[in-house]
């Protein structure tokens, strides 16, 4: 592989050190029928441990191990790995979530095929008890409508440095990805939604989103500071976060 060669996708992961379950997300990408990417992990701890356990998976020149930081959130991790992309679109997959076969192939495709700026997909949710739901976004989302509700799942959003240049996420402890969003719909007319289920989320008890009196206060504050809301709208717009969290279960 050529020193000055440029990937056409690059793909962020942050990773808590020792995090086990990194093996099959990135399986998931190496299996991927589109190769045309690179991996850029931000481990998260003290020690080297993870490089141990990817093992010969680092062999695969595509991927990319920064040495471990002290991030302390998600939203930093990702910025060190965003530092190092050369891609022209920007994707995101964590340790404990997975693609589906075909997802590079399909979304690159709509992306260069239509000129997006900016696209995201369907996507299933394994939740604690087993069960399994499918979200799937909207075909167009706004910035007007994202702001009552977040339908954009970070392991299938993608986005055009080209059009939108790099974009770090805000370095808050929770609601980055979408305050990523947003701020990238100020800049672009839409989000496009794709109804293909590429990607699979396993939510975890003891994650960030789980506590949801915490989520809801996090919400408040990014919309407050983030996208810039006075306090009426920012109530609004948290208790139809709440009302829809409810129906979508």
């Amino acid at each position: 592989m050529s020193f000055h060669y440029r990937p056409l996708v690059s793909i962020l992961m942050p990773c808590l050190d020792g995090h086990h379950s990194v093996i099959e997300a990135i399986d998931s990408i190496r299996v991927q029928s589109f190769e045309d990417w690179e991996l850029i992990i931000a481990q998260d701890g003290g020690s080297d441990s993870l490089r141990s356990l990817l093992g010969a998976t680092l062999f695969d020149p595509r991927i990319k191990l920064l040495d471990p930081v002290s991030y302390r959130s998600a939203a930093r991790a990702r910025n060190a790995a965003l530092a190092r992309a050369r891609g022209r679109y920007i994707a995101y997959l964590d340790a404990d979530d997975i693609w589906l076969p075909g997802k590079l192939d399909i979304q690159v495709a709509a992306m260069r095929r239509n000129q997006l700026a900016f696209c995201c997909t369907a996507y299933s949710v394994v939740k604690v008890d087993g069960n399994t739901v499918t979200r799937t976004p909207p075909e167009s989302l706004t910035h007007r409508s994202l702001l009552w509700g977040n339908r954009i799942g970070c392991l299938t959003a993608m986005y055009d440095t080209k059009q939108l240049g790099k974009q770090p996420m805000p370095e808050i402890e929770m609601r980055h990805d979408y305050a990523l969003w947003l701020r990238l719909l100020s800049q672009t007319e839409e989000c496009v939604g794709l109804p293909d289920c590429l990607a699979v989320h396993r939510r975890q008890t003891s994650s960030l989103s789980s506590d949801a009196l915490k989520a809801t206060r996090a919400t408040w504050s990014m919309l407050r500071r983030e996208a810039g809301l006075g306090p009426v709208s920012a109530c609004r717009t948290v208790l139809a976060h709440s009302i829809g969290r409810v129906l979508r279960g």
